[in-house]
Order: C-alpha cells, then structure tokens, then sequence
C-alpha cells in the first residue's frame, strides 16, 4: 500500500466507525442495524481491486476491531470475524465483479451488499451464540419481533435478528451504497485512486 492509500483507509476506517456507533440508536437483543458495512463495502468495492490480500487482511482487522469499540453487542468481540469477514468477502466480491474502467451497475452493488451483508450477520450471530454464557439465560429465551414469536434457542435468535437487524441494515445499505459509489469513485478517478474513464 502507497502512503496515498493507507490515507485513504484510514478515512474510510474512521467513517466505518462512526457509522457503526450510530447505529446503537437501534440495539435489538443483541444486535443492532449496522450502517457500517454499506461503509466497508464501499472501501472493498473502491479499494479491494488495487490491493493485495495481506493489505485487505490488514483492513479487515482494522473494520473488526473498529466495529468492536463502536458496538452495543454483549460479546464485542464477535464483531472481528463477523465484520471483518464481510470485509473480505465483499472485497474478493469487488475483485471478482471489477469491469476495469466501468462502473459496476446498480444489481451487482446490490447483490455485493446483500452477500456482504449476509455473511457478516452469520459470522457475528454464530460467535455472539457461542460468547454468551448459557447461565445468562439468554439461550432460553423466547424471541419475538414484530408480532412473529420464533421461539428459543439459536436459530429462533438467528431469524429474530435477521427480521430485526439484518433487513433493515440492508435496506438503509442499499439506498446508501449506491449513491456513495456514484459521488466517491469519480473524485477517486480524478485522483489517481481509481481505474475508470
């Protein structure tokens, strides 16, 4: 990484965090919407495909840790697989789908975003599970969002906090997403920061 992209990072970095503390407004047994990974798809989407895995690596610890310090979660750490592997995941997303000089199309950032989405949330829920202590009695509680009861145990908490986090963390990504591409890649061509035309 040039000096040119380590700055870019870290500023990337610093809105992911801020992203995610703004999302504790909206805690929701455990969890809470996650404005951060619209932010850190959009660092894999611009950066990913410059950049090699051991630099990618690197910011995905940053994501994890920073996501880690801005959470409500109950198992903080939890965060560092679970946003940091989105991170990867939506980066080599980025890589795969990168059109050289094209800008990727609306359904690709969308389909980047809801895979991103989905794999953060499957890592995080697995390591909170697995991170709350079962004399807690979280694990024995019954979970209800919306009127719907899901039940007790892992995968009635799972789906409780798909309806509750994950769906509106991809609704508010997917309006955000798409409209940061549009308004940062630009300024990254006429920088030197980006391949485009």
């Amino acid at each position: 990484m040039n000096t040119r992209q380590i700055a870019l990072a870290a500023a990337f970095l610093a809105l992911v965090f801020l992203a995610h503390a703004a999302g504790r407004f909206a805690q929701i047994g455990g969890a809470q919407i996650a404005l951060s990974i619209a932010v850190y798809t959009l660092m894999g989407l611009l950066m990913a495909p410059s950049l090699g895995w051991g630099a990618l690596v690197g910011i995905a610890l940053g994501v994890g840790i920073l996501t880690m310090l801005a959470t409500s979660s109950p198992v903080p750490w939890a965060n560092i697989p679970g946003h940091g592997g989105g991170f990867l995941v939506g980066a080599w997303l980025a890589k795969r789908f990168e059109k050289g000089a094209a800008p990727l199309g609306l359904g690709t950032l969308e389909l980047i975003l809801a895979i991103t989405t989905n794999v953060a949330w499957v890592l995080f829920a697995l390591f909170t599970w697995w991170g709350i202590s079962p004399a807690s009695g979280f694990h024995e509680r019954a979970f209800e969002r919306f009127g719907m009861a899901f039940g007790s145990g892992f995968l009635a908490w799972f789906l409780f906090g798909f309806v509750g986090v994950v769906i509106p963390t991809w609704i508010f990504g997917a309006i955000i997403l798409p409209l940061l591409y549009r308004a940062v890649r630009p300024a990254m061509i006429r920088q030197g920061m980006a391949a485009g035309a």
